[in-house]
């Protein structure tokens, strides 16, 4: 829902602005999708500080507050197409970093979602974790507020998250992890080991496309993680008889259709 929302209010933008339209970095992490945006007048910008003027399209993964506030003072025409699941946990972050929680964020550090995120609580008080080990290491405060990125692995998160509970029993756990991607991944978990053959859709920058393919590949041996058909192209399928296709939350469904397409062809 995100990542088709944040695609319409692109396309929506660049048909009425008169402005020369931007997003901040990728809007989603398919780069089909991004090149697909600047054919139509919507272009992807690393550092839009470099810009004098135009439309900003803050990404469907979220930005830091004080970017958001700069882009504002400096004048800019916002857009914000932020995931609605996203801005959810923007405000359970602020609500209990204020109500003074230690908040322990569950996801890729680096990942501009976690950087999103992790701007809406005091930085003195704000830990970012992806594993039971770290949780073990983490010193805790008297309150604590667990909460993931949207497009974290389910399973993983209650595994850390239960860990935290264990050390800190006033602590509060946020589901926050999108429906959409658990629902994916618990699909993919049942299928993985009922076929000789997988093949997940989606951007090689995708969080969410990348644990799809872990998963996948702790139950099959033959998962292959593409971003087009034209991948496939130096495996035989011929010889199976059984294949599960998946796909990312940022993978468009005509890319998906092309894959599913081409196996068809390419199969028995």
């Amino acid at each position: 829902m995100g990542v088709k929302r944040a695609m319409q209010m692109a396309m929506k933008t660049a048909k009425a602005s008169s402005n020369k339209v931007f997003t901040c970095g990728p809007l989603i992490h398919n780069p089909q999708a991004v090149e697909f945006l600047k054919e139509n007048g919507v272009e992807s910008m690393k550092n839009w500080q470099a810009l004098k003027s135009g439309t900003l399209i803050i990404r469907a993964h979220g930005m830091p507050a004080a970017e958001i506030e700069e882009m504002k003072q400096r004048g800019f025409a916002i857009i914000d197409a932020t995931c609605p699941h996203v801005v959810t946990s923007q405000k359970q972050i602020r609500k209990y970093s204020e109500k003074g929680y230690q908040i322990v964020i569950i996801g890729d550090q680096d990942h501009p979602e976690i950087l999103s995120l992790q701007s809406f609580a005091a930085a003195e008080r704000c830990r970012v974790i992806s594993s039971a080990e770290q949780a073990q290491n983490l010193e805790l405060n008297n309150k604590v507020m667990v909460i993931a990125q949207t497009t974290f692995n389910a399973e993983e998160f209650k595994h850390i998250s239960d860990a935290i509970a264990a050390k800190n029993p006033d602590t509060v756990v946020c589901d926050s992890i999108c429906q959409a991607t658990s629902d994916r991944q618990q699909e993919i978990m049942k299928l993985a080991s009922q076929v000789e053959a997988v093949v997940v859709v989606g951007g090689k920058a995708s969080a969410n496309t990348r644990r799809l393919a872990e998963i996948a590949a702790s139950l099959c041996q033959k998962t292959y993680h593409v971003e087009t058909a034209k991948e496939l192209e130096s495996v035989d399928f011929r010889s199976l008889k059984t294949c599960a296709v998946t796909a990312g939350a940022s993978t468009p469904d005509f890319i998906t259709d092309q894959v599913i397409e081409y196996l068809k062809n390419h199969s028995r």
